[in-house]
């Protein structure tokens, strides 16, 4: 994507007509105790106005909010090509790949999460539709690409699939967790009830990969637990 311009002359700030500070606002430390200049040295009974520590608090939120603007304006305009500029005007390299850097990211762990919501659904959507007759392609293989046959169902493949979501961050979910909630699914007992709805010429095949990922995930749940045991 081409580079629309620098950052020179950052957007006002929404709902006004004052420009976007060109450097982020220090915030105070809020423990610090602020004395008006004006009234300094008059006594202590000035600092200790009943209705300071709400106008310090209030000043503290609009400089929240104002870095929270820039913030998002920098965002925007790094994400649509545009290089950031220091308060001195100099363009900023470090902070524009940063902020590319965390867009890219969050790319990814958007794909990686859609990927794994769009094969659970699947698999929610062919549990209640009972009465549909299947084919091999029907099937929500946990893979990234669509199996070409049973040597597509290998463990570094599978492995791929179920653990990639759970490198996001944020992710309350587990490797055990979702190792065992698999094994679950892909059950042959429980799985039995799938491959009846499958059309006679995929039935080999589709009885063949689910004995191919259910041997995969046993092997996953037998290396976990080793290694849960040596810890």
């Amino acid at each position: 994507m081409g580079t629309k311009g620098y950052f020179a002359f950052p957007p006002s700030i929404p709902g006004t007509s004052r420009p976007y500070p060109t450097s982020i606002p220090q915030f105070p430390d809020t423990k610090e105790t602020f004395v008006d200049k004006s009234t300094a040295g008059k006594g202590d009974e000035t600092r200790n106005e009943p209705d300071k520590p709400l106008h310090d608090e209030e000043r503290i939120n609009r400089l929240h909010k104002e870095r929270e603007l820039i913030e998002t304006s920098e965002i925007e305009w790094v994400r649509g090509g545009g290089v950031l500029r220091d308060a001195q005007g100099r363009r900023d390299k470090a902070r524009t790949e940063r902020i590319r850097a965390e867009l890219k990211l969050q790319e990814e762990e958007k794909t990686k999460m859609n990927r794994w919501r769009e094969y659970d659904e699947r698999w929610k959507a062919l549990i209640t539709t009972s009465d549909k007759t299947l084919a091999f392609a029907d099937i929500p293989w946990p893979l990234l690409t669509a199996p070409r046959g049973a040597d597509s169902f290998t463990l570094p493949a599978i492995s791929e699939f179920l653990f990639e979501s759970l490198s996001v961050r944020n992710n309350a979910v587990t490797k055990k967790n979702r190792i065992r909630s698999s094994i679950l699914r892909w059950h042959p007992d429980k799985s039995s009830l799938v491959v009846g709805r499958v059309v006679a010429e995929d039935v080999d095949a589709v009885r063949e990969g689910i004995h191919a990922v259910f041997h995969c995930l046993k092997r996953l749940q037998d290396d976990e637990r080793d290694h849960n045991n040596t810890v």
